[in-house]
């Protein structure tokens, strides 16, 4: 039933929640530091592009995406020679400290946005490579500052997208195939199998001769520089991958995070030890409270009864997205929203799972929680342009 001009108000009310409790648990985790007022700050600013988000035309910005894609682009570059703070991650203009690696998802998700539509109806012969080798170019990037993190959960938004937009496994697999190859890099049986899979898809898709030099030499040197790349690999980098298979292996050194942020979930029980209770926080045991374990804190002072509500929260939040990317009837506007919708699963996902330890520590944030200006705001805008796409529908 279309409704005018009106604004989603569940998703509205789930965005609105989310950010109450994320500035209380930012409070209790660093009550002394004066980071909630800067994370106040970062949600006000937030909100105002939220709002030039909601009332920006979609038509128009689906051809201006040059003139986001190429900005983002330069300042990964300059993070990269210029990046300061633990990792290099972020750039420093004056008063502002940009982590841009933020701002690339969504630009990530805008370019395949406007590419995917047009990779199905029209000649795919010059659509494909371009849109294959803009993403990439981004991807890669952000994983040489080094943020290989956020470049894996590009390249999984993005997956996701392809399975929206309707093309079959034949686009996944091609497009995960650098993935693999890297995969098939630990011997020769694994990659001669890898190959052999990569062939039979080529060739039921008919693909023609330049496809298949294109696609398959690619591959080949990825899987013979992965060994190479691995050494490339900081040696943090190295240790939260391994880490992640046995955290128990070091419990003083790399596995100390997984271990301390087990206890503070474990520790909220059903109810919760209460708003600034928090025992593992309060005695320094959980490192990076604020940034990458908030979910613990959280957890560890609200239980399992509050962690079902934000989950709850969050379940909300994601399907008034996927319902106004599956109402929408333009493609662009609904891929779009499909991988703003993306980006929160894959998100809420792979951090909740860092807490409890079933994925590796790979600094990605719980969207509208986790203390930093640049995800938040990147997140309050996608939240916009969202309810921007679902203002011709009722919000019930």
């Amino acid at each position: 039933m279309p409704s005018g001009d009106r604004p989603d108000f569940l998703m509205a009310g789930a965005l609105a929640a989310l950010l109450f409790l994320g500035l209380m648990t930012v409070y209790s985790a660093v009550p002394e530091e004066g980071m909630f007022y800067h994370q106040l700050w970062m949600v006000a600013v937030g909100f105002v592009m939220m709002l030039a988000a909601y009332n920006f035309p979609l038509r128009l910005l689906e051809e201006l995406y040059p003139f986001i894609y190429l900005p983002v682009m330069v300042l990964l570059i300059l993070t990269i020679l210029y990046g300061r703070g633990p990792a290099g991650r972020w750039l420093v203009i004056g008063p502002l400290h940009l982590q841009v690696s933020e701002f690339a998802k969504l630009a990530v998700i805008l370019v395949s946005a406007r590419w995917m539509p047009g990779m199905k109806t029209e000649s795919s012969r010059w659509s494909t490579p371009l849109f294959l080798a803009g993403v990439f170019l981004l991807v890669m990037l952000t994983a040489v500052q080094p943020d290989l993190g956020t470049a894996v959960a590009m390249g999984m938004i993005i997956l996701g997208m392809l399975y929206w937009a309707g093309f079959g496994f034949r686009w996944i697999f091609l497009f995960v195939s650098p993935f693999l190859a890297a995969l098939s890099s630990i011997g020769f049986g694994w990659w001669l199998l890898f190959t052999v899979m990569l062939c039979a898809v080529l060739y039921r898709d008919r693909a023609p001769t330049w496809k298949w030099v294109f696609i398959t030499t690619f591959n080949t040197t990825v899987a013979a520089l992965t060994p190479v790349a691995w050494n490339l690999l900081r040696p943090y980098q190295r240790t939260r991958l391994t880490t992640f298979l046995n955290p128990a292996a070091d419990p003083q050194g790399a596995g100390w995070n997984v271990i301390q942020s087990e206890v503070a979930v474990g520790a909220g029980r059903f109810y919760g030890q209460g708003f600034l209770q928090g025992t593992q926080k309060t005695l320094a045991y959980l490192p990076a409270r604020h940034t990458d374990f908030i979910f613990s804190v959280y957890a560890e002072e609200f239980g399992f009864l509050g962690s079902m509500l934000l989950l709850g929260l969050f379940l909300l939040l994601i399907w008034r997205i996927l319902l106004a990317a599956r109402r929408s009837m333009n493609p662009f506007n609904s891929i779009l929203v499909a991988g703003i919708a993306f980006y929160f699963i894959i998100h809420l996902f792979v951090n909740i799972g860092m807490a409890i330890g079933i994925m590796p520590v790979t600094g990605l944030p719980l969207p509208l929680m986790t203390y930093g200006g640049s995800h938040v705001i990147t997140e309050m805008i996608m939240v916009g342009l969202a309810m921007n796409a679902a203002r011709n529908w009722r919000s019930w």
